[in-house]
């Protein structure tokens, strides 16, 4: 994924202009979660531009007219990776950020986000294709746990489609439930990015 280009990140709302103007479908928030799953992968086979390939159908990926849109292309996501390396040096929040929830409908797109952040974005990542690779078995726990987690988002929502109100208390236990569960996973991307780190200083 090599470019002339500095690979300078142009910003959240940039690379989702830029994903959005290529016709991806995938949207950005899973983006971001996909590319930190890959970092903790322990494929040593998956290639940025792999993970790129990956935002787009296999039939659909992008066809440059130029050269210089090639480079372009390929130096925006390379931002992004770039990026996320640095998100992860930072120990910073892995989640995107979500407010005070409001209302039903707002609930019921802060739970499917989650689940497509983490099915969609940083499990898919850390795959990268694969049914199946050869790992620690610390890292094939912290995984599986992940999924697990998706899971328990994807059976939250199904609850919270059933509610016909929404009262403050709801509102309240609903939120201290998404708290202890986003604490749970940002320990546990934490945990795997460490053992990738941790297995490549073993490597080298």
């Amino acid at each position: 994924m090599a470019s002339k280009k500095s690979g300078k990140y142009i910003g959240d709302a940039g690379v989702a202009k830029f994903l959005d103007q290529y016709k991806s479908q995938t949207p950005f928030y899973v983006v971001r979660m996909r590319v930190l799953g890959a970092l903790a992968s322990p494929n040593k086979d998956l290639l940025p531009v792999m993970v790129v390939a990956s935002f787009w159908p296999e039939d659909q990926f992008p066809k440059f007219v130029t050269k210089d849109e090639a480079e372009t292309f390929f130096s925006t996501f390379m931002g992004l990776w770039r990026r996320m390396e640095k998100t992860v040096e930072a120990s910073q929040k892995m989640l995107s950020a979500r407010g005070k929830i409001t209302n039903l409908e707002e609930a019921k797109e802060v739970l499917l986000k989650r689940v497509e952040e983490l099915e969609a974005g940083f499990v898919e990542g850390f795959w990268g294709g694969q049914d199946d690779m050869k790992m620690p078995s610390a890292t094939a726990a912290l995984i599986d746990g992940l999924s697990e987690e998706a899971d328990s988002y994807a059976a939250l929502l199904e609850d919270v489609e059933r509610w016909t109100d929404f009262s403050d208390g709801m509102r309240d236990a609903l939120q201290d439930e998404m708290d202890e569960r986003d604490a749970t996973i940002e320990d546990a991307i934490k945990a795997l990015i460490l053992l990738k780190q941790k297995s490549d200083e073993t490597a080298h």
